[in-house]
């Protein structure tokens, strides 16, 4: 019976060693659609992209996940803008985004070496929109890969800044989204034909956008369609 107890023990003690041995291995699982990782530690040099998506990108010291490079993402865009250009060092978990690459959500971020500190982005968080203004069109053009030139009028009058009567997002599919400011809806849509211009939803409701379709354009052989949207007070 003593000896059945010692084996019992001794096999408790190994399964025990066993599943501490291997809980590393799990930490470090890459990330998968719907997970994330635990907490990393990642190091390299922060490059900003100003394109049609603007996104930052760490080229890494070491590879992580198979991957040379991974976008990096905070809430507070400016605590990675000051820092680019520089080598850096960040931390957070790691998440497969719906765009189809791996996404750092960095919790802390920090210079490694001498990094002289680029300017912040411009805030527009708190610009609205002229009170008097009731209605206003957005035309945007695109060229390839560079950032969208935005123009906002109304009656033929330039509205500035822009920021502050319209906005986008872009997702992995190329389909790009055009907001009003708040307080307004998306009454009319409008652009070249290839990239198939429509209601996100029933217009004029509130949950409605502007939707463009930029793949499509592209293979059509329009890589610099001009889109744009009318924004009316409901």
């Amino acid at each position: 019976m003593f000896l059945c107890y010692k084996q019992s023990v001794s096999g408790y003690l190994f399964a025990i060693v066993l599943a501490l041995s291997s809980t590393p291995s799990l930490f470090a699982q890459c990330p998968s659609m719907g997970t994330e990782t635990e907490v990393r530690t990642l190091q390299g040099r922060l490059i900003f992209h100003d394109g049609i998506e603007e996104w930052f990108e760490l080229k890494l010291d070491q590879p992580q996940c198979g991957e040379s490079s991974i976008e990096l993402f905070e809430q507070d865009s400016n605590s990675l803008a000051i820092l680019r250009g520089c080598r850096i060092k960040s931390q957070g978990a790691l998440i497969f985004s719906a765009r189809g690459n791996i996404r750092q959500l960095v919790e802390q971020i920090e210079a490694i070496g001498r990094c002289a500190h680029k300017a912040p982005f411009p805030d527009f968080s708190h610009v609205k929109p002229d009170s008097a203004i009731r209605e206003y069109r957005v035309e945007m053009h695109l060229n390839g890969s560079h950032p969208i030139h935005f123009r906002v009028s109304q009656a033929g009058k330039t509205l500035r800044p822009w920021q502050a009567y319209a906005s986008y997002f872009l997702t992995g599919g190329f389909l790009l989204y055009g907001l009003c400011a708040d307080g307004f809806v998306v009454d009319k849509v409008f652009g070249t034909p290839e990239a198939n211009p429509a209601h996100f939803e029933e217009a004029r409701s509130p949950t409605d956008m502007a939707m463009f379709d930029l793949d499509r354009a592209a293979g059509l052989g329009r890589k610099d369609p001009d889109l744009g949207f009318t924004c009316v007070r409901p």
